[in-house]
């Protein structure tokens, strides 16, 4: 009897830690790295919101297995105007936010006007918005607030002819991230950019050929980044620990560039 009623107590316990921990915000929690994220946080106890495209098969797994702590919104990030609805729906999911990191993103060849604006749209425009509502839900709770955005080493090397628009779009999410850095630190508000080179996935195998011969001998280390890498130095930055790296650039790029 004592051994249930102490067993019933650390699982009150666990769901009480668990609704009281951070909320963080995932877009793009469908591919790999935002489901590496995804992942990470819902191990760490957090209650994680989960933005997806048309993919939610393995994120409908996580919250199979959390329901509590796992929620999921479909969102289409071609349409910048729609994310005033896709943020009333999050504050449906919880009243407050903590950390927002934006994974959304999309690599594919540009070969009209309107594959370049779709890329714009998704890569830069979309999370610019999520951006501007999570300061001002930050301001309005008046509590210290995370971003952290997935920039890339294209922002500064450039892509080939082709996939300009990716690199270009990187670098507009980069600029926009200092900008807002400096404007909101006195808030407590801290954004930081998260820059990796070539990433193992589904997004550096769906690149033609010789566009990944090229990114890959383009890498000192002779791999892609490891989507682990990625989910540590978000965990590192979403600690709260380094306010005063607030507006940098985090590179993982194996010693391909240096700014």
């Amino acid at each position: 009897m004592f051994k249930k009623l102490c067993y019933a107590i650390v699982i009150t316990l666990g769901f009480a830690l668990s609704a009281s921990g951070r909320v963080v915000l995932i877009t793009g929690a469908s591919g790999d790295i935002g489901l590496g994220i995804a992942k990470h946080f819902i191990g760490k106890g957090d209650t994680v919101i989960c933005h997806y495209f048309n993919n939610k098969q393995e994120l409908e797994k996580l919250q199979q297995a959390s329901p509590v702590q796992v929620h999921l919104i479909q969102a289409d990030f071609s349409q910048p105007e729609t994310i005033q609805a896709f943020w009333t729906e999050v504050l449906k999911c919880c009243d407050h936010v903590n950390v927002v990191i934006n994974s959304a993103g999309i690599e594919q060849e540009e070969q009209s006007l309107a594959d370049t604006q779709r890329i714009l749209n998704i890569n830069y425009l979309s999370q610019r918005v999520v951006c501007d509502h999570a300061i001002d839900h930050f301001n309005a709770q008046k509590k210290t607030g995370i971003i952290i955005n997935m920039g890339s080493r294209t922002a500064y090397r450039g892509l080939p002819k082709g996939y300009y628009v990716y690199a270009d779009s990187k670098a507009a999410l980069t600029k926009y991230s200092y900008d807002i850095a400096r404007d909101n630190a006195k808030n407590n508000i801290f954004v930081y950019v998260v820059a990796p080179g070539p990433v193992e996935g589904k997004m550096f195998e769906s690149l033609k050929p010789d566009v990944k011969a090229q990114c890959l001998s383009s890498m000192p280390t002779g791999q892609t980044v490891k989507v682990q890498e990625i989910v540590d130095m978000v965990d590192f930055l979403a600690s709260g620990k380094v306010p005063s790296a607030t507006g940098g650039v985090f590179d993982l790029m194996g010693a391909s560039w240096a700014h």
